[in-house]
Formats: C-alpha cells, structure tokens, sequence
C-alpha cells in the first residue's frame, strides 16, 4: 500500500524560477492522453494538469515551498543563473526528452524521461557546484528527467495492484527540445508563468 498525500497548494499562487525545457504542443497532447489514460482507472478523483501548465523542471532555483525573501534571493543570482545557461546552452544541439515509463509517487504521478547528450546533467551539475542555494538550506540533488502528470486531491492509501496496473500502462513520448527557458511561476503548478530569458539550441 502506498499512502499518498493530498496537494494543499494547487491553484495558490505563489512565486518560484525554474530552468525547464520547452515543450511543443505535440508533446503536451500526447502527455495529455496518457492522462486521459490512467484517470479513468484511478480511484478518487485527481488535479490532472492542464495542458499549457505540463512541464518538465531541470531545476528549481526557488522552490515554491519556503519562508525565505524570494526576491531578494533572486536578485542576488538572476544574472549568475542566466550567464551559465547561455554558456553551456548556447551552441547546443536540440534534444530529444524520450518518456517511457509512469511512475506512482507518494506526491504525484509522473512520467519519467531520458536524455541522451547530457545536456540537463551538466545544467544541474553546475547549478548544485556554482550558484549558491537560499540561505539555511542545501542544494537540491536531482537524478531524475520528468515531467508531473497529476496530483492527488485526496490523501488516502492506494493498493499495490492499483499501482501496478498504472505504472504497466504503455508511454511512448518523443519531446523535441529546441530551447532551454528560464521562468517565473506564479500559479501553482505552472498555471501561470512569465519566461525571463530563453537560449535556442542551434547547434548540430
């Protein structure tokens, strides 16, 4: 059994930075059926997230968790942030986010990519080494490519057979990325957005 925890801020707003990928509509539409696919088996009813809101994060660089000056912190590395996304982004080839398996969390329920050039390993690797994270807390560690697909409304304890059958369902979703973004998040989860700056992958 798997006890699962109720989201208590969807539709808040709040404030947050994130590095994403861009996602094209195609993408979103095909994530959008496998939505369609498991919430008819799930049990009670489900936030599925809309399709402008479906995103993948690289990295967070303000949590929308957190008691700390958001501003102020983003003040203090918005130009050190942007600066390494355009080295390391700039020249780049365009990458292919390959999702092919769901996953049934604690949280959430998501479908989980890889990423073959190693792009988004490095942009997270030199985040963790090089920009400081918000005071009193410690850099946050990722090794997973994915993207939230639905949150729970309700907490309640979900049967091993009821996971399983969910995580069997098939996942085929090619995602074409041709820019890195990065952005503020103002509605949770990514209802709504403002993009601060976005480097093209040119490269070849």
């Amino acid at each position: 059994m798997l006890q699962t925890i109720a989201d208590d801020i969807w539709g808040q707003p709040c404030l947050a930075y994130h590095v994403q990928p861009s996602l094209e509509p195609e993408t979103r539409e095909a994530f959008a059926q496998v939505q369609r696919r498991f919430a008819t088996l799930w049990p009670e009813p489900l936030h599925v997230g809309p399709k402008p809101g479906l995103h993948v994060t690289i990295y967070p660089l303000v949590m929308v968790k957190g008691d700390f000056d958001k501003d102020q912190y983003w003040r203090s590395i918005a130009r050190q942030a942007r600066d390494l996304l355009e080295e390391l982004c700039t020249g780049h080839r365009p990458l292919e986010l390959r999702f092919s398996r769901l996953k049934v969390t604690d949280t959430a329920i998501i479908a989980t990519a890889i990423e073959e050039t190693g792009l988004i390993d490095a942009i997270r690797e030199r985040i963790v080494n090089e920009i400081p994270p918000p005071p009193g807390r410690k850099p946050i560690i990722y090794d997973l490519i994915h993207t939230t697909l639905a949150r729970y409304r309700t907490s309640m304890a979900i049967p091993d057979a009821m996971i399983e059958c969910v995580e069997s369902l098939p996942v085929a979703v090619a995602a074409p990325v041709r820019q890195i973004r990065l952005i503020r998040e103002t509605l949770f989860p990514c209802l709504l957005t403002d993009e601060i700056a976005a480097i093209p992958l040119t490269g070849q």
